[in-house]
């Protein structure tokens, strides 16, 4: 079938889709809010919803609504839709609440079937032109990296600029559909991403800084919900990151370790839960198994490269004092310990005991002087979490003075940056491109 064919079908659906819909009565509605997209395999198939106005509770699926052997002729094919309708209107929607939808819009379900999404030859080249693409760029992506942040660019990053840099639409409806997108310093990898300025010359380490986020994070994915990012997680700014941590940072603004290695692992498993274990009253629509496709076809090229910069064996069984919000950075032999309770125990502390806290700060202040800075970090990430201006200027105190003594001073660096400007209104700092600089 002809590219053409498929584009004139698609053009003419999206011409008649929005006065197609909504179907409604006073009970309940019918409606479809995309347009129809293109299946390989099946044709146009689009998504309904048929629900109750007051409960917003009914049926839904996606249904084909031009089959493939019909898309020759897409104007018969929908004017028989419309021609159902017409019908449910005169009926009443609310009639059909309890109807499978399939008879009710009288179309045949669309259905995922093993191989429907196998790249194909124009799409293994666009993803080939993808990944060169983004491996070119890595080098200056890298480079400013280390100038900004002083931390070292793992080559899986251009693997997963170059999946996202290939998606086609569909695809790209079933990043939608994961609530996953690129963020951060993953801007340096767009077109023209390397020249973008700040707004009002603030420090491009302040992109996607939340008030709660630990120097070790550094964003290079959104999600969709609660204020959720996820980002390398970085030990030791000498070393590759250690893993891939995420935290909702309008929740309770805690910081998890995830348990794939990479951003493009991490949607692979998503992607996979998703269709594994669908709602039963909503599996996982067809734009995600092609999402999927596209992820499996990168993750060759991700395996590899996370080879190339493996995270450092030092960090991946060192010891850990878990802080309030982190699951706690690794420690080096000598570091020292902290001779007070668990997290649990020291969140009652900082709220209600001052004069307890006071001697744990300059307890601490003495054993960073004298080489063993483990408590300075953990009750500095404590009260960092914590974000109660009392204790403010104490907790970049300990920070500063901890990251230096263990020789992370991109990590002081970024403290620094951080406090200085922790009460900016937005975390976007990067001007949108053609966007003039209205700071003062």
């Amino acid at each position: 079938m002809s590219n053409p064919e498929i584009e004139a079908a698609l053009a003419l659906a999206l011409e008649r889709w929005e006065k197609m819909f909504p179907v409604e009565d006073e009970r309940a509605k019918l409606a479809s809010w995309d347009p129809p997209h293109f299946v390989p395999g099946l044709g146009l198939v689009a998504a309904f919803s048929l629900f109750e106005a007051r409960t917003n509770r009914g049926p839904s699926g996606e249904l084909i609504v031009v089959p493939l052997a019909r898309m020759g002729e897409p104007a018969a094919a929908l004017d028989e839709l419309a021609a159902t309708l017409e019908g449910l209107r005169s009926r009443g929607v609310a009639s059909q609440l309890d109807a499978p939808l399939e008879a009710t819009v009288g179309l045949a379900p669309a259905r995922y079937t093993e191989g429907m999404f196998a790249t194909d030859e124009l799409g293994a080249r666009r993803r080939a032109e993808a990944l060169a693409s983004m491996n070119a760029r890595f080098e200056a992506v890298a480079t400013r990296m280390k100038e900004v942040y002083g931390l070292r660019l793992p080559r899986y990053l251009a693997t997963f600029a170059a999946f996202w840099r290939s998606l086609d639409d569909m695809e790209r409806q079933g990043m939608s559909h994961l609530g996953r997108s690129p963020g951060g310093i993953m801007i340096w990898f767009e077109d023209g991403g390397l020249e973008r300025k700040t707004r009002g010359r603030l420090d491009p380490r302040l992109e996607c800084r939340f008030r709660a986020d630990p120097p070790e994070l550094v964003t290079v994915m959104w999600g969709d919900s609660d204020g959720l990012h996820h980002g390398l997680w970085y030990d030791d700014p000498a070393d590759p990151p250690t893993c891939i941590a995420h935290n909702y940072a309008r929740d309770s603004a805690e910081t998890w370790r995830d348990s794939e290695p990479t951003p493009l692992a991490v949607l692979a498993a998503r992607a996979r839960e998703l269709i594994s274990s669908p709602d039963e009253e909503e599996p996982a629509p067809l734009q995600v198994y092609a999402a999927l496709a596209a992820i499996e076809w990168f993750e060759e090229a991700d395996r590899k490269a996370l080879a190339e910069d493996p995270p450092a064996e030092r960090w991946l069984e060192a010891d850990r004092i878990p802080t309030l919000g982190t699951f706690g950075p690794a420690l080096p032999p000598g570091a020292g310990s902290i001779r007070v309770g668990s997290p649990d125990e020291r969140v009652k502390a900082w709220k209600t005991q001052p004069p307890r806290v006071q001697k744990w700060i300059e307890s601490a202040k003495r054993d960073c002087a004298e080489g063993r800075p483990a408590a300075a970090l953990t009750f500095g990430l404590d009260l960092h979490w914590l974000d109660k201006e009392e204790y403010r200027d104490a907790a970049l105190e300990l920070l500063v003075m901890a990251y230096e003594k263990l020789g992370r001073r991109a990590h002081a660096e970024t403290v620094k940056v951080h406090y200085a400007h922790r009460d900016l209104r937005s975390v976007g700092v990067f001007l949108r491109p053609g966007e003039e600089d209205g700071a003062p």
